[in-house]
């Protein structure tokens, strides 16, 4: 699912849930039914037991009782009163279970859409998101938008009913006071909205703030031995000290005015039951309202805000989950990569399968083109390489032929089949590109070998061996379960790079592509690396991307890159008594 997450989607998740939907609203229904006379049955006693004004409460106490005693009809109250708070928190507690799995449930879909969303965003897109504020939108805002759905679900038709029930017996008692209390709920409500507005806008930048401190904190200790080494750890720290302080000032802004915006609710909700005392007590004075009816009458008033607080908390709560609903869509509005479809596998029952790039140009967004109507070809089973300067588009060739950038013209095959007609996943799945910087989890050797997929530790030891890395992970204390630290610091350069190879081979692909992935070895121990790996090479088409004439004498075929060109190709003696062999390329 794409577009934008809304309010109408949020109501049509909450309504697929129509179980629990219901039960929430049954539940708290019942609850709102045996709370609905509770204000009214001890002040009844006021009259009927005090002032001695018996009624139709004593007369069926005394029906069942057989007795008209105080004691006895005090007790009968009391009882009948705990009996309906007791059942109300029973029945209140089912509706709290099921409106919060409608509440988590609503997390999960979020959520998953999100994720589902970033599966797929395009590379070019991704460079640009910093993790600290995916995580915000993920975390709090996705917790905002859910708490909101949870809200609405437990309270909205239980506290209409609630005010519903209570107006209607308020009616009942002495409408003209009961008209009055109804006038003055339009109040309420326009304070209600003017809360909202101005909470929301403190909340998002709240938010704002911590979504900038939270990116630069993850990158901070993403790169912290990059920063330490270029002795800069109090600029950095200090940065962050400030959008702490950042912090500080807005939830200071936040916390302190929807504070007193609470409080001037509370305010306004006091005032107005102080102002229905003094009336409560004219209409005595001056009506037939007895003195039971009026504490009853007030008892009414007190258990008519709490709706009506609720009501307005709504209004506040749909008022600060706008603001998350937008950071959430500027997530889900980020750009896809192109989704083709399966329609043609070249990669199955073969051993491996041509590659070839037809006239690609490509320019990274709007900027200048740093490809230039590029054509290669790797026939099944040959091993070609890339020469070139730094900066000639090597690495963007070995990015675009497995799709992580699309070409704005120009097409690239395996086995004759255009990437358009087989489909992304299927090429990664068999297509092996490995960097020149590996990247790891802060994990084991083991699932930074298999990815938490199930291999037996007999062919991950293979894979070792092969990657000349076997001796080493044998001499560890935990072996394949020894932990090797953020991006594998624990490791050398080399080190990391033999495991990256090793994990290479255990994805067993049928064309690989090394761009530089042997430039941390010194020459012997590469040397030596790709005489163990001719193997697993043998009959694979391999692409390689190197500048050392050990690897690039290796290759069937040679293509020189420079200035996102091809300038040259043919064999290594070729090119070699064209003076176009060199050793001294740079990295790209």
């Amino acid at each position: 699912m794409t577009g934008k997450y809304s309010f109408k989607i949020l109501y049509r998740q909450i309504k697929t849930q129509q179980a629990d939907f219901w039960r929430t609203n049954l539940y708290g229904i019942a609850a709102t039914l045996l709370l609905l006379p509770v204000p009214m049955l001890i002040p009844l006693l006021i009259d009927e037991i005090l002032l001695g004004h018996p009624g139709k409460a004593t007369e069926i106490i005394s029906g069942v009782f057989g007795s008209s005693e105080t004691w006895v009809n005090i007790a009968a109250i009391l009882v009948t009163v705990l009996f309906l708070r007791f059942g109300a928190f029973f029945f209140n507690n089912r509706k709290t279970y099921f409106a919060t799995k409608i509440t988590q449930k609503i997390s999960y879909l979020l959520r998953h859409r999100i994720l589902h969303h970033l599966e797929r965003v395009s590379l070019s897109e991704y460079e640009t998101l910093k993790s600290g504020g995916i995580a915000s939108k993920t975390v709090q805002d996705v917790e905002s938008v859910s708490g909101f759905a949870g809200q609405v679900v437990s309270t909205a038709l239980s506290a209409g009913l609630m005010l519903v029930g209570v107006a209607a017996v308020m009616l009942w008692m002495n409408w003209v006071l009961a008209l009055l209390v109804f006038l003055l709920n339009p109040l309420f409500l326009a304070f209600s909205r003017l809360l909202g507005r101005k909470t929301g806008e403190l909340l998002r930048r709240q938010h704002e703030a911590y979504q900038v401190y939270h990116e630069l904190l993850n990158e901070t200790l993403d790169l912290f031995v990059q920063v330490r080494a270029s002795n800069q750890e109090r600029n950095f720290f200090g940065l962050l000290q400030q959008k702490a302080k950042k912090i500080e000032e807005t939830s200071l802004d936040y916390g302190y005015k929807a504070a007193v915006a609470h409080n001037a609710s509370a305010l306004l909700t006091s005032t107005v039951v102080d102002i229905f005392r003094a009336l409560g007590i004219a209409a005595v004075a001056y009506s037939d309202l007895s003195i039971g009816m009026m504490i009853a009458f007030l008892f009414y008033l007190s258990t008519l805000v709490s709706p009506i607080q609720q009501l307005m908390g709504l209004v506040i709560a749909y008022r600060n989950t706008a603001p998350a609903l937008e950071r959430i869509n500027s997530l889900l509005s980020l750009a896809q990569e192109p989704h083709y479809p399966h329609e043609r596998n070249p990669f199955e029952e073969v051993n491996t399968v041509s590659v070839s790039l037809e006239h690609i140009s490509f320019a990274y967004g709007n900027g200048k083109a740093v490809l230039h109507d590029i054509s290669l070809n790797a026939k099944a089973g040959q091993k070609i390489a890339l020469i070139g300067p730094s900066g000639s588009g090597k690495t963007t060739i070995a990015q675009i032929m497995v799709g992580f950038y699309p070409s704005h013209s120009g097409k690239i095959c395996y086995g004759g089949v255009p990437i358009e007609q087989i489909g992304l996943p299927v090429v990664r799945e068999h297509v092996a590109l490995m960097l020149q910087h590996s990247l790891f989890f802060n994990d084991t050797i083991r699932m930074n070998l298999t990815l938490s997929k199930e291999i037996p530790e007999e062919k991950i030891y293979e894979a070792l061996r092969a990657a000349q890395m076997e001796a080493f992970v044998r001499t560890l204390d935990e072996g394949l379960d020894a932990r090797i630290g953020k991006n594998g610091i624990r490791l050398s350069g080399g080190q990391r790079q033999r495991l990256a190879i090793a994990r290479l081979i255990l994805s067993d692909p049928k064309v690989v592509i090394f761009d530089e992935a042997t430039s941390a070895l010194d020459n012997a121990t590469e040397f030596r690396l790709y005489e163990t790996l001719a193997p697993f090479l043998e009959g694979r088409t391999t692409i390689i991307i190197a500048h050392r004439t050990t690897t690039i004498r290796q290759a069937d075929y040679i293509y020189l890159i420079e200035a996102g060109e091809v300038r040259a190709e043919g064999s290594y003696d070729t090119l070699q008594e064209r003076g176009l062999i060199r050793e001294d390329f740079d990295h790209s």
